[in-house]
């Protein structure tokens, strides 16, 4: 028994018959196929090479004054194949399927970035958005699925999927649907879709498959365990005062430092009893383009906002033993953390295989699915500084970087108890 495939126009199949035998796989490889060739069909493509060597043509390209620019390659073959990439790009004609769309999303996100430093945190975030991607939409049906045939009934589905083949957090399924979220919006901004469906889903109905995220209270180091560690960094710095991680990770818990904002501090940025935080380290992650982790030193912080934190009478003692393990090592540096590194300092791993390594000697669970690693100090301060000043959210997120309202969702950990008990009394 056969049948003929409507899908497929019938001047590309000259009215061949398939058998229902093919697979959906092999036909959509045939619609695949068909869409390449006509795509290459109005163009012109050179039979012999240029004097250079290479195989020459024009492509269209709005971005450019003269609405178009120059393609070559080695071979004919090579040719046609960055013809038919331009094609899927952004301003080709052909087809986009959901995992086309959602790498042009990251492509934009890349290609609208001026800045070098802040391009490194942007590649980061991409790196990242494509690996949640794998997680969701990775080897699914619903990722080979054009985005103009992508229906309101398809999102419900890879969502009820991904909910119940993972414990998703609130969180997680926010990130699952900020992919779903850009693909379709660039979609429809560049019309390849005449409807935007992700407006038409109704999220809040999933509210009961969401796993319970753990509580901001759970996700930092009780008192008692930091008063341990504290006395664990000051022997340890007794035994070897030339050792300088030690002194990072007790400055980190003062101030509660965001990991990368502790290695590029300065000399210069203490002054006037404030400790000016401007810069932070990046750890770039490994990828096609990178081969190797490194880090690198780049002139802002996270939100891309200076602050100042005041120089209290701990972290004034912390500066001063620093300033003696510098002399100690005779190191005349600008940094207050300087090694033997690419970058001049100690590298954020450093930091944290340090705190690794004294919470296993003191045996105290790290707990990587709560989040405990030395993130978990700036909960811990953030938490005293709204708790010491009567609630003053505004000044915590001033002194740590955060907004007011991350800060109270994300960091605060509770309202102190015996405070609240002198107020109810009163």
């Amino acid at each position: 028994m056969v049948k003929k495939l409507n899908t497929i126009p019938s001047s590309y199949l000259q009215e061949a018959e398939i058998s229902v035998n093919l697979s959906n796989e092999g036909i959509r490889k045939l619609y695949e196929t068909m869409l390449r060739d006509e795509a290459l069909k109005d163009y012109t493509f050179p039979s012999k090479p240029s004097s250079d060597g290479y195989y020459h043509i024009y492509v269209a390209d709005k971005t450019k004054k003269t609405g178009r620019r120059a393609v070559k390659a080695k071979t004919l073959n090579d040719l046609k194949n960055k013809v038919y990439e331009h094609e899927k790009g952004i301003h080709g004609r052909i087809k986009k399927t959901f995992r086309d769309a959602f790498e042009l999303t990251q492509q934009e996100k890349m290609k609208l970035v001026k800045s070098g430093e802040k391009m490194i945190s942007v590649q980061n975030t991409v790196k990242r958005n494509r690996s949640e991607y794998a997680r969701y939409f990775g080897e699914t049906s619903f990722e080979k699925k054009f985005v103009d045939e992508i229906t309101k009934n398809d999102i419900e589905s890879i969502c009820y999927l991904n909910l119940t083949r993972y414990n998703l957090t609130p969180r997680a399924f926010m990130s699952m649907r900020s992919i779903l979220r850009a693909v379709i919006k660039l979609s429809f901004n560049e019309y390849w879709i005449n409807d935007n469906i992700y407006d038409r889903i109704d999220f809040n109905k999933y509210k009961d498959m969401l796993s319970k995220p753990a509580e901001t209270a759970e996700r930092v180091h009780s008192e008692e365990n930091v008063e341990r560690m504290l006395v664990f960094i000051h022997e340890h710095q007794r035994k070897y005062p030339k050792y300088l991680p030690s002194y990072a990770l007790e400055l980190q818990i003062a101030m509660g430092l965001r990991r990368g904002e502790v290695p590029p501090l300065m000399w210069k940025d203490i002054r006037d009893d404030l400790v000016t935080i401007s810069r932070e380290q990046l750890t770039v992650k490994k990828s096609e383009d990178n081969p190797k982790e490194y880090f690198q030193i780049v002139n802002h912080t996270k939100n891309h906002k200076n602050r100042v934190f005041p120089v209290t009478t701990g972290i004034k003692d912390i500066l001063i033993r620093l300033k003696k393990s510098h002399e100690l090592n005779g190191i005349e540096s600008e940094y207050l953390f300087p090694a033997k590194s690419d970058n001049g300092v100690i590298t954020n791993n450093t930091v944290y295989n340090f705190y690794r390594r004294m919470c296993n000697t003191l045996g105290i669970p790290i707990q990587k699915d709560l989040i405990k690693g030395t993130h978990s100090f700036r909960r811990n301060a953030i938490t005293k500084v709204v708790n010491n000043t009567g609630g003053n959210v505004v000044l915590a997120s001033q002194l740590f970087g955060n907004s007011p309202d991350v800060a109270l969702k994300h960091y605060f950990t509770k309202a102190d108890e015996e405070q609240a008990r002198k107020a109810l009394e009163a």
